[in-house]
């Protein structure tokens, strides 16, 4: 087969370290964006990048450090409509600290899809990666919470992708009592992931 230089297209791409709720981009400026959040109640991923982030220059001090990350445990949210009543639900069934930090993760998450939109072209498209879990006892939703609140901030639903989650490497199990990952062959454990979706929104 031949291939003229005209069927050749060229590809740039630029790296940037920042904040997926303060984007370096213009507005309209992206006609697809693909992520995959944090989960919440799954890891404190600050803690989990302190020494590479140390070493590559981004670390000066670690409380302030933690404060930057989405579902971070180490800050409070409040008085923010969440724009889901299945967010809503999900908190009012949790307790104590657990219920802060749910809260706080479904703010910033909103924060993010704010963003998305301000970035993406009108018919562009957002692709996020999240799976669903439970914590003591509490079914915490966060693929129909997201869907809600794209909906609710001027986005329609384009497609959902379910799959099952293949076993990994990292713990996939939950403490029942502590709620904790933990590496059990215990099968009456849960695992934490089960299920993965792709949400494909398109903004109106």
């Amino acid at each position: 087969m031949r291939i003229d230089n005209s069927d050749i297209v060229s590809f740039s791409e630029t790296v940037k370290c920042g904040d997926s709720r303060e984007l370096p981009c213009p507005d309209g400026a992206a006609s697809l964006i693909v992520t995959s959040p944090p989960y919440v109640t799954s890891y404190e991923y600050a803690d989990l990048h302190q020494l590479p982030s140390l070493w590559l220059g981004f670390l000066d001090s670690l409380p302030e450090f933690r404060k930057k990350f989405i579902g971070s445990s180490y800050k409070k949210r409040s008085n923010i409509d969440l724009k889901s009543s299945t967010a809503s639900s999900i908190i009012s069934q949790l307790k104590n600290k657990k219920k802060e930090e749910v809260f706080s993760y479904f703010a910033e998450m909103l924060e993010t899809f704010i963003e998305i939109k301000r970035v993406l072209k009108q018919g562009g498209r957002a692709c996020i990666v999240i799976g669903n879990t439970e914590f003591s006892k509490v079914k915490i939703l966060n693929a129909e919470v997201f869907k809600e609140q794209f909906e609710n901030i001027g986005f329609k639903t384009f497609k959902i992708i379910k799959r099952e989650i293949p076993s990994k490497m990292l713990p996939s199990t939950r403490d029942p009592i502590t709620g904790q990952f933990a590496k059990s062959t215990d099968k009456n454990l849960k695992l934490a992931y089960p299920t993965g979706y792709i949400l494909i929104m398109e903004k109106l």
